[in-house]
């Protein structure tokens, strides 16, 4: 089984890129680069609410605190808890997406010098993956995505997106089990 993460990877690098390259300035004085720096940042900040207002976008908490709101402490940042129950998926997909939801949490929580913790991590991210791709058949594309979708939600400020990285780092090298049976948790 192939676990991608190629929009999030996109999105690890080219935000930071294209964020890089706008407060440079091409060449233009510190402050004038300054001004043109945080009239971006107002119109790419206008340019998100507006599509988080139309819908295109949902609705996330942009907050520096890695872990966001949990208002129920049900393991999912209610903004993609929310999104979630948003999405039209069967109640299986829906309970698999938060399965792995919980997953994605935890490991931009989790204390990257406990090895235990990580490795425990990786089994149940791979029986999350092993999950939402089964209760998705005979469409596995479409569980691949919600995947790919969670991750990115999950690590959507720069502080998520380099916890997120220092967990992938950490984590490198390891060997974890593809699970078998049913993988889903009650």
């Amino acid at each position: 089984m192939s676990y991608r993460c190629l929009p999030f990877v996109k999105a690890c690098v080219l935000v930071p890129l294209i964020s890089a390259l706008c407060a440079n300035g091409g060449g233009t004085s510190t402050s004038e680069s300054r001004a043109s720096s945080n009239s971006t940042t107002v119109a790419l900040t206008e340019q998100i609410k507006a599509l988080e207002d139309s819908g295109q976008l949902p609705k996330l908490d942009r907050s520096s605190d890695i872990k966001g709101p949990d208002a129920d402490n049900n393991g999912i940042r209610d903004d993609i808890d929310a999104w979630i129950t948003a999405q039209p998926i069967t109640d299986a997909q829906q309970k698999a997406a938060q399965q792995m939801a919980r997953v994605q949490q935890a490991k931009i929580l989790v204390d990257l010098s406990d090895k235990s913790a990580l490795q425990l991590l990786g089994d149940q991210s791979m029986r999350g993956v092993s999950c939402l791709v089964d209760v998705s058949k005979p469409n596995n594309q479409q569980g691949y995505d919600l995947i790919d979708k969670i991750e990115a939600l999950t690590a959507n400020t720069r502080e998520r997106a380099k916890q997120y990285l220092a967990y992938n780092r950490a984590r490198s090298g390891s060997v974890t089990e593809l699970p078998s049976g049913n993988t889903c948790e009650p």
